[in-house]
């Protein structure tokens, strides 16, 4: 398997296993991310967006090994980042943990994007 394709597997990896994380452990899920659900409903939306989304698209990577999948779920993690990003200069939010989130999901993105690399 070429190094590209292994690179764009640990990230789809990677996504799948934050997506399980998120499923079935929704509590942890909130920790890690700093969010606080209200009720039912926020456990709910922790399953949901942080469990079968994320688990959704790292399956879908992993299956389909489709380079245009690859890239759509490497783009939406190099989005989260710049949404990280853009916290940093309109909030004002310089804590290590968020810095630490670019870091996280730039280089997830990038795994995921390494067979579109030129």
């Amino acid at each position: 398997m070429p190094l590209d394709s292994i690179a764009a597997n640990a990230g789809a990896t990677a996504t799948l296993l934050l997506g399980c994380l998120g499923l079935f452990a929704p509590a942890r899920a909130a920790t890690f991310t700093s969010i606080s659900p209200i009720g039912r409903t926020g456990v709910s939306e922790i399953r949901a967006t942080y469990g079968g989304l994320f688990a959704a698209l790292g399956l879908a990577c992993l299956i389909t090994q489709s380079t245009p999948v690859f890239t759509t779920a490497g783009t939406a993690w190099v989005g989260a980042a710049a949404g990280r990003l853009w916290s940093v200069a309109i909030d004002g939010n310089h804590e290590p943990k968020n810095l630490g989130g670019i870091a996280f999901e730039l280089a997830i993105g990038l795994l995921l994007l390494a067979p579109t690399a030129v």
